[in-house]
C-alpha cells in the first residue's frame, strides 16, 4: 500500500487531531528537560546559600531564604547570582561591600525579630 500525500503531511505537521509531529515533540522535550535541568541547579545553589546565611547569621532557613531575596532586591543583584556569591564567600572571603552592608543589615533585623524557635 502506497502513502498518500495526506500520510506524508502528517508526518511533517502532526496529525489532524491536534498532536504534534515527533520532531516538534523531541525538540519541545529537550527544551522542557534543559530548563529543569537549570532549574534544579539554580535551586540547589539557593539552597546552599541560605546554608551559609542561617549558619553565619544564627537563624532558621525560612529567616535565612527571606535575608537572600531581601538582600538580593535591595542590591539589585539577581537571586542566583547573589547564591553563587555567598556560597563561594567562605572559601573566596570576598563579597562586594554593598551585598555585605545588605546582608549584615537583614541578619540584625532578622535577629531582633525574634531567636530561632521563638
Amino acid at each position: 500500500m502506497q502513502p498518500d500525500a495526506r500520510d506524508a503531511r502528517d508526518a511533517k505537521t502532526g496529525s489532524d487531531d491536534g498532536t504534534e509531529p515527533p520532531e516538534r515533540l523531541v525538540a519541545r522535550m529537550e527544551a522542557e528537560i534543559a530548563g529543569l535541568r537549570r532549574s534544579v541547579s539554580s535551586h540547589a545553589g539557593i539552597d546552599q546559600a541560605v546554608g551559609v546565611i542561617l549558619t553565619m547569621g544564627r537563624m532558621t532557613p525560612a529567616q535565612a531564604r527571606d535575608a537572600l531575596h531581601e538582600v538580593a532586591a535591595r542590591t539589585g543583584v539577581t537571586t542566583a547570582h547573589l547564591a553563587r556569591l555567598l556560597v563561594d564567600y567562605p572559601r573566596t572571603g570576598l563579597l562586594p561591600a554593598p551585598v555585605r552592608q545588605e546582608l549584615e543589615a537583614q541578619v540584625v533585623l532578622r535577629r531582633a525579630q525574634g531567636e530561632p524557635g521563638s
